[in-house]
């Protein structure tokens, strides 16, 4: 503190015992200087900080929290859809729809590692997806394993918070599953060495399921895939294709195919139809975005997004050779900086089958989004079930055939949680 005092004396004043003085006290600086380095260099890093940086995995946690009403319940009700536990009467409430704790880290040079736990609806834990990614294999290959989210389509890899909307498209539970298709499996994809990005992937899953029930006043949807598990893996190949066009559009599309067995309907005690049935699903997305690059306070966007699926059954268990599907599109609007608007209208049951009848809805979503870290939803809908049947159908009419719907959702994420694909 003195050496300051001691320069501007030596310069007003030149003296041969001040500049003694001032040369000593910039040596004694100097040298503790060189001391205070070589103890910060020697000294190790403490054992609980070096621990915390190799073996901790980023941790996040993402909560959707919904008030609505219903009139009653949706016919095509997806595992993470907002479930108010009505039926055919309305319902009022409140319901915790996700809460998802997502765990992941850099395993070694040759693997990703990532564990996606939820509960919907507060109704008991489950694991969404918990594999393995490989990071350094030859000639663009990549190999997934452990239990995941198919590739197949666009929205059925996506976690309810990457969705804009609160309920998933019908054709997510009336072809692909109440959890969509998901689970046991193996991915093995090729990036192609393209000028533009066109990657190929196959899929082999173990997936189980029972066959559906008609005995509910909402009867559930008649899986594609999941009989004979043991013995009879669910098979997928998926392409997709990013195509940018300059700096604001870009186009990302797919075409998708499966193939497993059909569980069939529990159409009385012990009593199924269709079950056991060769089921193939053939599917085709698109999603087209335009965002103005580089713009000064400008916050607008365009999304629109399409999906289209066409189901196939083979003759068996009493049921016929036939085929049933569904589409839906759907267009996001980003009109302020924190605004977006989104609107979406569901067909299934084109054609109608046996297990399909035709059903439609409309959803209106308002999205305020404070931050990447919180989000505030105002979400409508209405659904018109029983337009038209097969030509035997073993599906019970559904009643109301109107079912509007109304919910405000609030979603919060804390923690680091890793990039979603595009």
């Amino acid at each position: 503190m003195i050496l300051p005092a001691l320069v501007l004396l030596a310069q007003a004043q030149p003296d041969p015992q001040l500049q003694k003085e001032l040369e000593k006290a910039l040596q004694a600086d100097q040298q503790a200087a060189q001391q205070k380095q070589h103890q910060q260099q020697a000294a190790p890093a403490p054992p609980l900080l070096r621990g915390s940086q190799s073996l901790n995995p980023d941790i996040s946690a993402i909560l959707d929290a919904d008030m609505g009403w219903q009139r009653r319940a949706p016919q095509f009700l997806n595992g993470d859809d907002p479930n108010l536990h009505g039926d055919t009467t309305h319902a009022l409430g409140f319901t915790a729809q996700e809460v998802e704790l997502a765990l992941s880290a850099i395993v070694d040079p040759y693997f990703k590692g990532e564990v996606y736990l939820t509960i919907p609806n507060l109704e008991g834990i489950e694991v969404e997806e918990a594999f393995a990614t490989s990071t350094s294999l030859p000639w663009n290959i990549q190999v997934k394993g452990g239990s995941f989210r198919s590739a197949f389509g666009r929205q059925n890899g996506q976690h309810l918070h990457v969705q804009d909307f609160t309920r998933r498209p019908l054709i997510n539970a009336a072809f692909l599953g109440d959890d969509g298709l998901r689970g046991p499996g193996l991915q093995v994809s090729w990036l192609s060495p393209l000028p533009f990005y066109l990657t190929l992937y196959g899929e082999a899953f173990s997936l189980a399921n029972d066959p559906a029930s008609s005995s509910g006043p909402v009867p559930d949807p008649v899986r594609s895939f999941g009989a004979d598990g043991p013995r009879r893996p669910t098979l997928t190949a998926e392409a997709k294709l990013f195509l940018p066009f300059g700096e604001e559009w870009s186009l990302y599309g797919g075409l998708n195919f499966a193939s497993g067995k059909s569980p069939g309907l529990l159409v009385a005690t012990d009593t199924t139809a269709g079950a056991g049935r060769e089921t193939q699903l053939f599917g085709a997305d698109l999603y087209l975005k335009w965002k103005p690059a580089n713009v000064a306070q400008g916050y607008s966007s365009l999304a629109l997004q399409a999906e289209g699926i066409v189901r196939h059954f083979a003759a068996g268990d009493t049921l016929a050779d036939e085929w049933d599907g569904g589409a839906y599109a759907q267009i996001v609007a980003q009109f302020a900086r924190r605004w977006f608007v989104g609107l979406r209208g569901d067909l299934i049951g084109l054609p109608s089958s046996s297990v399909t009848a035709r059903t439609a809805r409309g959803a209106l979503s308002v999205t305020f989004q404070g931050s990447e870290f919180m989000r505030v939803r105002a979400y409508a809908e209405i659904e018109k079930g029983n337009l038209s049947f097969g030509d035997a159908t073993v599906v019970p009419v559904v009643t109301p055939d109107w079912a509007p719907a109304a919910f405000l959702q609030l979603e919060i994420s804390i923690g680091a949680h890793g990039a979603h694909p595009f």
